[in-house]
This record gives structure tokens, C-alpha cells and sequence, in this order.
């Protein structure tokens, strides 16, 4: 069962961290953060990582719940998923490590920003 540790993108701007350096997960690990800004979940095989953090009370941005609007973007630190049927993310989106949380399923340990439709890279598309 991958395990995914997750950061909110959101703490991340206030912090002034770049989402991609993996020693932002090492810094919140250092801090006193609610379970919405940073936390573990174990996603069991098969299943996506937003279906398992609803399943779990947190509250991540969504809509559509199908790969097209980008509410769910997210920036993968770390680790790889396997993300099928999207529609949103152009190809130097996916290079830049952007993944539709709710079509991803961990294929392996993972550390992820969550929320990153805020970001720069997206914002301006999403539905």
C-alpha cells in the first residue's frame, strides 16, 4: 500500500518554498501544522489519491472528479503515478510534474503538493 505524504500548496507560497525542492516535506516535518497542511495517507492498490484523502475527511479542491477541470491539480515531489483519462494537462504540465489528483493512483511512495491549481502553471485554465 504506497504511502503518500502530501503537503497543502497553499502553505507552501506562504512559506516561499519551491513546490519542487523535496526538502520542503523535511522542514513541515520540523513544524506544528494541521492535518490540512501537511500529513501521510496510505492509498490502498488501485485506488486514487483523491478518493482516499475524501474518504479520510480532508478537504481538497474538486469538481469534475474526471481528469478535465484541474481543481485537483497537483505537483508530484516524488514517487510516480499512473494517471488515466485526464484532459487538462498539456504535456510540459505533466514534465513539470503536475498531476489531476483525482485520476492518480500511487504506484509507488509518494510526496505530493496538493492544491497547486493556485499556481502560476495552471490557474488561469482551471474550471
Amino acid at each position: 500500500m504506497p504511502k503518500v505524504e502530501y503537503l497543502s500548496y497553499d502553505l507552501v507560497e506562504r512559506k516561499g518554498w519551491d513546490v519542487q525542492d523535496e526538502s520542503i516535506f523535511e522542514r513541515a516535518d520540523e513544524m506544528e501544522l494541521t492535518e490540512e497542511e501537511h500529513g501521510v495517507m496510505e492509498v490502498p492498490e488501485g485506488k486514487g489519491i483523491l478518493a482516499v484523502a475524501e474518504s479520510e475527511g480532508r478537504d481538497w479542491s474538486v469538481k469534475c472528479r474526471k481528469g478535465r477541470c484541474g481543481r485537483c491539480a497537483s505537483v508530484v515531489v516524488e514517487g510516480e503515478v499512473s494517471m488515466e483519462g485526464q484532459e487538462f494537462l498539456t504535456d510540459d504540465e505533466k514534465e513539470d510534474d503536475y498531476r489531476l489528483a483525482c485520476v492518480s493512483i500511487p504506484e509507488t511512495a509518494l510526496k505530493l503538493v496538493y492544491g497547486a491549481e493556485l499556481s502560476d502553471g495552471v490557474t488561469d485554465r482551471v474550471k
